[in-house]
């Protein structure tokens, strides 16, 4: 039996709209099929997704983000990502990192289908216009972990026109033969592109539409900006962001959604994707190091995280009781222990525990 395995059926009472029944894993081996399938149905024309994922019991960090990516994709379209009896295992990660923003959950397809077409009535579309300021902004959302060109804002993330600015890196994957899906018999027609005159945001990039003269946000990191003409554009100074603390098991779920959750704060601050790629790494070498040897591969101990970012500079600090750590020690591949964050974070410090374990703070600054 295949590790992952796809059912699709295109939904008559929902335009543009696809059901798909996913039953295995999520995994390393999995995912390049997953984003394959799911691609050749958006390239088709559908936009709006009813996932069927009650048997599907792990989703990795790459899968999340790749479902957020089509999640903003399709959203300028009026398209949309409705989830169906997601399990309790996945669920738990979706709690955690707030990512049930990003999706509509639902306890049945019924369920599903009637919040799509409450979503979109009247099969909605085209793109939206960045949101005015407002005199107190409101908190950052969940950052996006985004591949693709961006819009104008207020609906999140959106592809911009040819031409435009802001084109991000996707994280590399496993390339992988996946089993084909069947293409709807008609083409729809494209969607209208936005155009207008186009800004940089100064934080991440992205290439901003603005319709005329006025003071917007950024809807991928929230920077506030007043739009003069002529493409000039004067940007505020941003908000610090609230430092994130949680605990976590030495389980590889959690492990999976904390390098998640780093990389896409890594690029809340502005971070370009090739570093908060790196900070993936390194975060994730350290978990590991945690695991191995403060904890001899327990997957039933915990630890904690401070995660604290501001303007391009994310510290993440770890605590955890058990074993000593020798800095001067090595991994399980024989290489000096925490090599790679030590050649791409410009802090990398280790410490005793006062009441026993470690403490490792780990810097990245911009």
């Amino acid at each position: 039996m295949p590790d992952l395995t796809f059912e699709v059926e295109y939904l008559k009472d929902v335009q543009k709209g696809a059901l798909v029944v996913l039953s295995g894993a999520i995994d390393a081996k999995t995912v390049p099929g997953f984003q394959e399938n799911l691609n050749k149905l958006k390239d088709a024309g559908v936009i709006r997704f009813v996932l069927d994922m009650e048997n599907v019991k792990y989703v990795n960090s790459t899968g999340l983000g790749y479902l957020v990516n089509l999640a903003d994709n399709v959203d300028p379209q009026g398209g949309a990502i409705a989830l169906v009896r997601v399990h309790p295992k996945v669920k738990v990660v979706f709690d955690m990192l707030g990512l049930n923003a990003f999706f509509k959950i639902n306890n049945s397809r019924k369920e599903a289908i009637e919040t799509l077409k409450a979503l979109v009535p009247g099969g909605g579309g085209g793109a939206a216009q960045p949101q005015p300021a407002v005199a107190e902004p409101p908190a950052p959302p969940t950052p996006k972990m985004d591949t693709h060109k961006f819009g104008p804002g207020g609906g999140g993330p959106q592809r911009a026109p040819a031409g435009g600015a802001g084109t991000a890196v996707a994280m590399p994957v496993m390339q992988q033969s996946a089993p084909p899906v069947v293409q709807p018999q008609a083409q729809p027609e494209p969607m209208p592109v936005a155009e207008g005159p186009t800004v940089e945001c100064t934080v991440c990039k992205s290439g901003l539409l603005v319709p005329e003269p006025g003071t917007f946000k950024c809807p991928r990191c929230s920077a506030i900006f007043t739009y003069v003409k002529d493409g000039k554009a004067n940007f505020l100074p941003r908000r610090k962001l609230s430092p994130i603390q949680m605990t976590l098991t030495c389980s590889p779920e959690c492990t999976e959604s904390l390098c998640f959750l780093v990389a896409l704060m890594g690029k809340k601050v502005g971070f370009p994707d090739d570093r908060a790629l790196a900070i993936h790494g390194a975060v994730r070498e350290a978990v590991t190091a945690i695991i191995e040897q403060a904890y001899g591969k327990n997957d039933q101990c915990t630890y904690q995280v401070l995660l604290v970012c501001g303007d391009n500079e994310l510290n993440v600090k770890f605590a955890d009781y058990g074993k000593r750590i020798d800095i001067n020690s090595s991994d399980g591949s024989g290489k000096p222990i925490f090599s790679f964050a030590r050649q791409v974070m410009d802090v990398v410090d280790l410490k005793p525990h006062p009441r026993g374990g470690n403490i490792l703070t780990m810097t990245k600054r911009g």
